[in-house]
C-alpha cells in the first residue's frame, strides 16, 4: 500500500484521490493546505491521520511515501523539488516546471534520490492526440 499526501485541496485533487482509492493500492495519509481549516474541510470527506500547514514538516514526515501536487502552477517546481530531495515520490499536475532548467533539475533530483517523478499530463494518452502523432510522423517533414 502506497501512503500518499496531497498538496492542494481542489476539485482535481478530489478526482485524483477518488481514482487512487479505487485501485486499492493507495492510502491517503496526509493533507497539506496553507489553511488548517481548508485541510480539515477536505479531511471531512477523506479522513486522514495527518494534517499539515508546513510543507517542510510534510516533506520530513515518515507517514508518506508519495505526494500528489495540485497547487498553483507557479508552486509546482519548488514543491516538487522539496519532496524529491526528501526522497518522496511525486505526481505533479501539469506543468511540472516553468522552464527547461527547472524540469531538468526536477529530473536530476528524482534520479539522485531514486524516487519516481510523474507529471500528470494526460494529453499524450488521448486517442485524438495519438492519431495526430501518427499522422505527423507519416507526413513530416512535408515534401
Amino acid at each position: 500500500m502506497i501512503r500518499f499526501a496531497v498538496v492542494g485541496t481542489n476539485w482535481i485533487t478530489r478526482q485524483f484521490v477518488d481514482a487512487a482509492h479505487e485501485t486499492g493500492k493507495y492510502k491517503l495519509t496526509a493533507i497539506y493546505s496553507r489553511s488548517l481549516e481548508q485541510a480539515q474541510a477536505f479531511a471531512n470527506d477523506y479522513p486522514v491521520e495527518h494534517l499539515f500547514t508546513s510543507l517542510d514538516d510534510l516533506a520530513q514526515s515518515d507517514a508518506v511515501d508519495a505526494v500528489y501536487i495540485a497547487s498553483p502552477n507557479s508552486l509546482h517546481f519548488p514543491q516538487t523539488h522539496l519532496f524529491l530531495t526528501h526522497k518522496k515520490h511525486v505526481i505533479c499536475e501539469k506543468p511540472l516546471a516553468s522552464n527547461i532548467r527547472e524540469a531538468e533539475a526536477a529530473i536530476a533530483a528524482a534520479k539522485e534520490n531514486q524516487v519516481v517523478l510523474f507529471e500528470a499530463f494526460k494529453t499524450a494518452s488521448l486517442p485524438n492526440f495519438q492519431l495526430l502523432q501518427q499522422s505527423l510522423s507519416k507526413n513530416w517533414p512535408p515534401a
